[in-house]
């Protein structure tokens, strides 16, 4: 059977060993338990796809606001465009047709999922993508028409229904404001036309 001998030197090295061991275990258990203290705890969105997302939130207050919900309702719109100017030479006329006249003071907005809605602008259906920022654009070749009918007392029954090319984009700041500008193409009287729309949204 073998015997093992330790001197009171090596003794002493094992336990001063240990007790270096317990202090840096337990200095290091102190350390961390200090750092979970001291941790600052951020209340704030933390979903990325939010308008008010807070990148360095560390806890979510429930706050998220995304705009293709708050984009959707009925929304008051103030709407002011670029006026056209009609003229025929041969008769010796020239008039000035309001384009604001023509629309609505209201607008609806529905959702289509993925993220696009659609606006119900004087009874026609607009697709407009909504990014997470609340950016709102136009889909491509979407169009509207316009009844001039009784816009003008003049032109207005001559050129009567047209029907107009609508491009644009703008933004939904908050769940009661945003803005849009949009950009009319037409022919009216086999004249091409243009004409821009700045509008505004409020509930």
């Amino acid at each position: 059977m073998a015997t093992f001998l330790f001197s009171n030197q090596n003794l002493s090295t094992m336990k001063n060993i240990y007790k270096i061991s317990a202090i840096v275990l337990f200095s290091f258990t102190i350390a961390i338990t200090s750092c979970k203290k001291d941790e600052t705890i951020i209340e704030g969105c933390t979903d990325s796809s939010a308008m008010n997302y807070l990148s360095n939130a560390t806890s979510d207050d429930g706050s998220c606001v995304f705009a293709y919900k708050i984009a959707q309702g009925d929304w008051a719109i103030d709407t002011s465009c670029d006026s056209v100017t009609i003229s025929i030479s041969l008769l010796g006329f020239e008039e000035t047709i309001s384009i604001s006249e023509m629309f609505s003071d209201s607008v609806e907005i529905t959702g289509e999922e993925n993220n696009v809605v659609s606006m119900d602008i004087n009874g026609n259906e607009v697709l407009a993508d909504i990014a997470s920022d609340g950016t709102v654009t136009i889909q491509d070749n979407q169009t509207i028409e316009i009844d001039v009918t009784d816009a003008d007392p003049i032109f207005g029954p001559l050129i009567g229904v047209i029907e107009v090319d609508i491009t644009g984009s703008g933004k939904i700041e908050t769940a009661t404001n945003g803005d849009l500008t949009l950009n009319l193409a037409f022919d009216i009287l086999s004249n091409p036309q243009t004409s821009s729309c700045a509008i505004t949204f409020t509930k």
